[in-house]
């Protein structure tokens, strides 16, 4: 989605002021799947409202499940075996993925397709896992890999055990998860070597564990066992995204100031709750509420932490990495996101006057600079993540414009009105 270019504001004396996060987008999706699976009497209640979940209800009803979704619960009707179906998932990786799994044994024959980037982003190790288990996949009209468009013919598929290669992401583990208990012996998941974003893969089996299956992790984090058995109907409540209060939080980090974020809960298995432990180390102050907490900044100390298992926290924490300076590492993974996040934000804070030094998979800074605003509008590659961390830099950069803006409605449609009225009170 595109629209007109947006000024961003600035805050020069700081923010202030309250906000409210949407729910978890991670959850709600793995949550839709279960509750599709699970059937009349399953429910998410407070899932996450934006294109990426709409995405995935659209592809789940394309496969025959009966989904209502009506204020802010979404109900399970039951499921009619359908012939096939074309889905189209736009640019939502992780709907993809957690689809594709089990459309494979589904009955039916069904094509999966995307945008441009989604079709370049992996999957192909998912799909040999699948295959390894008795799954019909194909390309669709290219000779290009195992890539998307993909036709899966659904048929019964065995369990057993299957090793693969999740370098590129966690969510081949969590697909194959979900898909675990539909199998007739279950499922063991094994991987070569520790895989990026692993708490992703715990909130799969904190959902699976909610709707009644039995699920294991081994203790080295190397395999997970799933058990065979149906999907329970249950009420599942979507808490707070931790990774979009990541902005406002550095927000007040970077600009100074303070700021409530309502909706989060502390010690979320949320991976991005990390983000609250490397502001406190930077030197910000964070106090628990009735709503969710309250960070006081500006950070005074320069940042160091590795985010190979939280890498949704690079685009902002690089926003802060460039003004108070440290080290972030762990980025191997960010090419294989939405865009190139890594690239792209060393572009962009480059065309910011914050200067990025990269070394392999970290990135350096030494802080302190003094942020100029560009001649143009800055291009967030379509990524809503970027477009987030940039109104973050806005705030020290006057009258900086940003184009796309419309895209911040994969996972927080309504960030600009929340935003601008927390900029607005500082």
């Amino acid at each position: 989605m595109v629209d007109a270019v947006r000024v961003l504001p600035d805050a020069p004396l700081g923010i202030a002021g309250r906000i409210a996060v949407p729910p978890s987008k991670s959850l709600t999706q793995r949550a839709l799947v279960a509750v599709a699976r699970a059937g009349p009497g399953a429910r998410v209640q407070a899932p996450l409202d934006a294109e990426d979940s709409r995405l995935l209800v659209a592809g789940l009803r394309a496969a025959g499940f009966a989904l209502r979704w009506v204020d802010d619960v979404i109900a399970a009707a039951g499921h009619d075996q359908v012939d096939g179906a074309r889905v189209e998932l736009g640019n939502n990786g992780t709907g993809m993925r957690l689809l594709l799994a089990q459309l494979a044994g589904l009955p039916g024959r069904f094509v999966v397709d995307g945008s441009s980037r989604l079709r370049d982003r992996p999957v192909a190790p998912l799909v040999g896992a699948l295959r390894d288990l008795g799954a019909g996949i194909r390309p669709e009209g290219h000779e290009g890999g195992d890539r998307l468009p993909l036709v899966i013919e659904g048929r019964a598929l065995t369990g057993g055990r299957v090793t693969l290669d999740s370098s590129a992401s966690s969510q081949f583990v969590s697909a194959l998860l979900m898909l675990a208990p539909l199998l007739p012996t279950g499922l063991e998941v094994r991987l070569r070597a520790a895989p990026p974003s692993r708490p992703y893969i715990e909130l799969t089996l904190e959902v699976l564990r909610a709707f009644g299956i039995e699920a294991e992790a081994e203790s080295a984090g190397l395999a997970w066992f799933v058990a065979p058995g149906p999907y329970r109907p249950a009420l599942f409540r979507v808490e707070g995204d931790w990774s979009s209060a990541a902005f406002p939080l550095v927000a007040a980090a970077v600009a100074g100031g303070e700021v409530e974020v309502l909706g989060v809960v502390p010690g979320s298995p949320q991976g991005d709750a990390r983000v609250l432990d490397i502001l406190v180390a930077a030197g910000c102050r964070a106090t628990a509420t009735a709503g969710g907490l309250r960070l006081e900044g500006p950070a005074t100390h320069p940042l160091d932490a590795d985010l190979r298992d939280t890498p949704d926290l690079f685009p902002v924490l690089a926003v802060a990495l460039a003004r108070l300076g440290g080290r972030l590492s762990g980025l191997a993974g960010l090419v294989h996101k939405e865009s190139d996040r890594l690239g792209e934000m060393v572009r962009l804070l480059r065309e910011l006057g914050m200067p990025l030094h990269r070394e392999g998979d970290e990135v350096r800074a030494s802080g302190g600079g003094r942020p100029v605003p560009p001649g143009h509008e800055l291009d967030p590659a379509g990524d809503h993540r970027i477009a987030m961390a940039l109104a973050v830099a806005g705030l020290t950069v006057p009258g900086l414009r940003l184009a796309d803006s419309g895209c911040v409605g994969k996972s927080w449609p309504g960030f600009w009105d929340a935003w601008e009225g927390l900029v607005g009170t500082g």
